[in-house]
């Protein structure tokens, strides 16, 4: 029977425990040597997979945590709110376990995750792809604008270009790049105000005083002054925050990577293709996952011109990402691929809209919602055509003229406006008992006291 690492005092019994506690810390693959038979490991690796109720309505608390706080930060968080994988996706390949293969989870909840410093490696990437013309449509993106959202990495490959250390393809590759940089395209692009007011911000003395007249100077030069590239301090306004995927089906998968050649990858002989394949298993998050990303930005530290246009170059930057990259590990081979869902974003959007509209509910008062409900039922008959003298509405407007005599002069006065709609809309507001109408309305107004 195989049992996990822990005291005797602590049972063996941890099915209650999250995914992230199971493959850690509980993982109980182990036989009476303290070795994993191989036989074992696929069926270890299955009891991970599982997400217990308890470990659901946890993720399920996190992600509306998440979505609670971006709401109070409001428009200096950016949301895509409903990106699905469409292929398996991994992160954490690389930390240390006993079946060779990682994965990260977040701790102390035990939940799968992808770093917030992941998803930025990735969306600067595909920012630097558009900014530097790869594509024929840069959404928008160019250089400096890279620089004031993501910060400015004076080692970037555009800028330092290759190195005779390079292998051949790499050193090729470098060269593109940079090509792309000298591009008088990609330099035309950069917006003037942005560049100077870079330079402001981070230069000083000499170097400020020598771009301010001339500061597309600035971008040439870059290339050639390693001095000059780590003093150019910015740090980038965007911060990523952790992503908790919803793994679909409520559960983790087992995924296996066969490789037929580990005679020549650990030194032992010449490749050939009558080696010995191990198999090994590993983690994923399935393919229909659903993935919520959130981006803070400090709009403060922005020039003008950003301020309202960083959100448009950040969905360009992941929508270029979803069709191109892909997110975590092994995306070389098409792990890690997602799309834009956009039915699920419109309900999210809807559900979100609703959660609003019932919070501004329990915030009014008794009086409030009463006018509240009364108006939502003259919206009814307006939008049904609908005219009934001795219906729902007239008669619950009869009921509230005489309990609103009572009520405070602001809720008084919003209740008679809406009176006097309602006997618009019902051609009430002539004929035989206008007058008496009118007076109502008007003692509404004045109150109990009159």
């Amino acid at each position: 029977m195989a049992v996990a690492a822990v005291p005797n005092y602590m049972g063996c019994d941890f099915t209650d425990a999250p995914p992230g506690h199971r493959f850690g810390l509980y993982f109980d693959a182990w036989d009476q040597h303290w070795k994993i038979p191989d036989t074992e490991k696929r069926e270890a690796l299955k009891r991970v997979t599982t997400l217990n109720d308890t470990t659901r309505t946890l993720l399920g608390g996190l992600r509306n945590r998440q979505g609670a706080l971006a709401g109070s930060l409001g428009d200096s968080v950016w949301r895509l709110p409903a990106a699905q994988s469409t292929a398996p996706f991994m992160t954490g390949l690389g930390n240390e376990h006993p079946l060779e293969n990682g994965f990260s989870f977040l701790n102390p909840y035990g939940l799968p995750y992808l770093p917030g410093s992941g998803v930025k490696g990735v969306v600067r990437r595909a920012a630097e792809e558009l900014a530097l013309r790869f594509y024929d449509d840069t959404g928008g993106w160019d250089i400096v604008s890279l620089w004031w959202l993501f910060g400015f990495e004076p080692n970037s490959v555009y800028l330092t270009g290759p190195s005779d250390k390079m292998p051949p393809a790499q050193r090729e590759e470098a060269q593109r790049w940079q090509d792309a940089y000298r591009n008088p395209e990609t330099r035309d692009a950069v917006p003037r105000d942005r560049l100077e007011a870079l330079i402001e911000a981070a230069l000083n003395g000499e170097q400020q005083r020598r771009y301010r007249e001339q500061p597309f100077l600035l971008l040439d030069e870059l290339m050639g002054n390693q001095k000059w590239r780590d003093e150019l301090r910015n740090r980038g306004a965007l911060m990523f925050w952790d992503v908790i995927p919803e793994p679909a089906g409520g559960k983790l998968a087992v995924d296996i990577m066969t490789p037929h050649y580990g005679h020549y990858y650990q030194g032992n002989s010449t490749p050939h293709d009558s080696g010995q394949p191990n198999p090994i298993l590993f983690l994923t998050v399935p393919p229909g996952s659903r993935f919520e990303f959130f981006v803070q930005c400090d709009p403060a530290a922005l020039p003008a011109s950003l301020k309202g246009s960083w959100q448009t170059l950040l969905e360009a930057a992941f929508l270029h990402a979803f069709d191109w990259l892909g997110f975590g590990a092994k995306t070389a081979v098409g792990y890690g691929a997602m799309h834009r869902d956009l039915d699920a974003e419109q309900q999210r959007r809807a559900e979100m809209a609703q959660q609003v509209r019932q919070a501004a509910k329990a915030a009014l008062t008794l009086e409030q919602r009463a006018i509240h409900e009364l108006q939502g039922w003259l919206d009814e008959d307006r939008g049904a055509k609908r005219k009934e003298p001795g219906g729902r509405l007239a008669n619950r407007l009869n009921e509230l003229l005489k309990e609103g005599l009572s009520w405070p002069a602001a809720e008084r006065e919003d209740l008679a406006k809406l009176a006097e709609a309602i006997y618009g809309y019902l051609d009430w507001s002539s004929g035989k008992k206008k007058q008496e109408r009118k007076a109502k309305i008007q003692q509404l107004r004045e109150g109990a006291t009159s």
